[in-house]
């Protein structure tokens, strides 16, 4: 990608406004950002060292970026990090061979680094601000009911949850739902995408956290939008712009729909919560998925295309 194309790619997210907007109203969502890129930046650069603590940060910073470690390791194979010899390298014998390799110095590095990092800074948090720390940190998020500005098709079971007392109520079907979210985004997409194109499953990954989360708010899409000027460039939504513009359409669309739903419940002060915050909810729910799985068909197309020019030169 020329300077050109590079500087074009990057005011996505620049000037995006939203970004301006919702970086304006004291989130700290682009500084996650900057964590998140400069992750990427020294994993590709195999910069381990700067890696482990990028990512041992990010996650003490705000838990999401955790699930880029599986999508790291299984990137940081021999060829990835420049040990295949012109020889090449003997497939393993065995499954403890496998292992073995599996294993290397860098990837133990990396998880040493990145947990001493992220223990260290929780440590230092503890001692300064005692159990309110673990409480608003972490266990919040297990108990979290977020039924206001919440885009999920949970929102409306959460509204209901929250009328229950905790007391009185067991196993929730909303606390079920970090089962599809981190089977996707921790497991699948980085075991499908990660070997040959790190950022486009770092972008998958991002949108399949958000998208599944049981609590989904317009900050959130800064999550993934930090990859766009990476992923675009070589998308199907700009080879093909029937498909761009759709896609953008429908995304800017469903999205309005929920607002008018929701302007309407807490400004005007009507029932909108059944059918429509719920059907708007779902809708955009199925854009969204359809969308990922756009982006996901694009890192796999992107790994063939590599592959195969590789056996070509072969």
């Amino acid at each position: 990608m020329g300077p050109e194309a590079a500087g074009g790619a990057a005011a996505l997210w620049l000037w995006n406004p939203m970004v301006a907007t919702i970086s304006t109203r004291g989130s700290s969502e682009g500084l996650l950002g900057v964590l998140t890129v400069a992750l990427l930046w020294a994993v590709e650069g195999r910069r381990v060292g700067l890696a482990g603590v990028l990512l041992g940060l990010a996650v003490h910073f705000k838990i999401y970026p955790f699930i880029y470690a599986p999508a790291i390791v299984w990137w940081m194979d021999d060829e990835n990090m420049g040990r295949v010899t012109a020889a090449g390298t003997k497939p393993p014998s065995s499954l403890a061979q496998s292992l073995v390799r599996f294993c290397s110095p860098d990837r133990i590095r990396l998880a040493a680094v990145s947990l001493a990092t992220f223990t260290g800074l929780n440590l230092l948090m503890y001692s300064i601000y005692g159990s309110p720390f673990l409480v608003h940190t972490y266990l919040h998020h297990i108990t979290r009911i977020d039924h206001r500005h919440n885009f999920s098709p949970y929102n409306v079971l959460l509204y209901l949850t929250s009328a229950v007392p905790s007391s009185s109520s067991s196993l929730h079907t909303e606390s079920l739902a970090f089962i599809p979210q981190l089977l996707l985004s921790f497991v699948l997409i980085p075991l499908a995408l990660a070997k040959r194109d790190l950022a486009t499953s770092m972008m998958a990954q991002t949108f399949a956290f958000v998208t599944f989360n049981k609590v989904c708010t317009s900050q959130y899409f800064l999550w993934y939008m930090i990859f766009l000027p990476l992923y675009l460039p070589g998308s199907s939504l700009l080879r093909k712009p029937t498909l761009g513009i759709s896609v953008l359409l429908l995304w800017v669309v469903s999205q309005a729909a929920w607002l008018q739903q929701a302007y309407q419940l807490e400004f005007l002060g009507h029932s909108t919560f059944f059918p429509g915050l719920w059907l708007s909810s779902l809708g955009f729910f199925l854009v969204n998925c359809w969308i990922l799985g756009i982006i996901i068909s694009d890192g796999v197309g992107r790994l063939e295309t590599k592959s195969t020019s590789r056996a070509h030169i072969e």
